[in-house]
């Protein structure tokens, strides 16, 4: 078997144990990767043996760790490690990936997103300069100006917000932070000269209270409370509006939630897409800013 072979086997093993809610026996495990449409046509056979070295490859390099369960008569997983930054993701990429290599003939019940990110090519040579700390050059326009202008930046941290991804970088001379998208940078060179890293950024910190890709410097975070309609709340509980996001109380008609996040346009734009689905409660700035452009909106119509 090819390595992108083991790794699609690891990734099914992997992704069986960690949702498995019950005790599997070996067989269980067997038939199932026997049975994966993305496995079919490079497994014929899955040893006990295989399986006891699978074993040994998700605790070293998928942090999930396998044990027999006597009282069970089945394998479960005893404990799962946080993942590396970023490891995660990486895990779900790979699942796509195989996923996408299903048969042809099963190519007409699958739809991709027909939008695609532009600037990916740029990612690549962006992250090899946030390592080096190398400054970089390109051209880049705003969506509000019709020519490009010239830049030299540090880059410091690659970030995806919906679909786009986006460079945030320091200006050499005044070290000020500035975002860029990377769908509108072009021409893109690396330059030989490094520069210095602003002592007190820290990248993992740094869009930690943020929502998308705007950090206010001079701002404080807000505390926000939401209520939210039944069906809105099930939505936001599956895929949390942002890792601070907290239940405050819930009955049947409503719940509302609480955020700690920066008060920016990105986020005003998501909760204006929620439209009467959500109330802003607090705070009283953005529930009048809510109020008048609610407004403004319907005087439109």
């Amino acid at each position: 078997m090819t390595t992108q072979a083991h790794l699609q086997r690891h990734l099914a093993l992997a992704s069986l144990l960690h949702h498995a809610k019950r005790a599997l026996t070996f067989e269980q495990i067997q038939s199932y990767l026997l049975s994966q449409s993305s496995l079919q046509d490079i497994m014929t056979s899955y040893t006990k043996r295989t399986f006891q070295r699978d074993v040994l490859v998700l605790a070293e390099d998928f942090c999930i760790n396998v044990s027999y369960d006597q009282k069970q008569r089945g394998y479960v997983v005893t404990s799962t490690d946080p993942l590396p930054a970023g490891h995660q993701r990486l895990l779900e990429a790979l699942e796509l990936q195989a996923f996408l290599r299903l048969p042809a003939a099963l190519a007409p019940h699958v739809q991709l997103e027909v939008r695609q990110p532009l600037g990916l090519e740029h990612l690549r040579p962006l992250l090899y300069a946030v390592q080096a700390r190398q400054l970089v050059a390109f051209s880049y326009c705003k969506f509000w100006e019709d020519q490009p202008t010239r830049r030299l930046v540090g880059p410091l941290l690659l970030k995806e917000f919906k679909g786009r991804w986006y460079l945030l970088a320091t200006k050499p001379e005044t070290g000020e932070l500035r975002c860029f998208g990377l769908d509108r940078i072009t021409d893109l060179e690396q330059s030989p000269h490094s520069f210095t890293h602003p002592i007190t950024f820290d990248a993992s910190a740094y869009y930690a209270e943020a929502f998308g890709i705007i950090r206010p410097d001079d701002e404080l975070p807000q505390q926000v409370v939401l209520s939210l309609s039944p069906t809105q709340a099930r939505y936001v509980q599956t895929y949390p509006l942002h890792a601070s996001q907290q239940v405050l109380s819930q009955s049947g008609t409503e719940t509302r939630i609480e955020l700690q996040v920066f008060d920016t346009h990105d986020f005003r734009m998501e909760l204006l897409s929620m439209g009467e689905e959500v109330q802003v409660i607090a705070p009283a700035g953005l529930r009048k800013w809510m109020s008048r452009t609610c407004k403004a909106v319907a005087g439109f119509y």
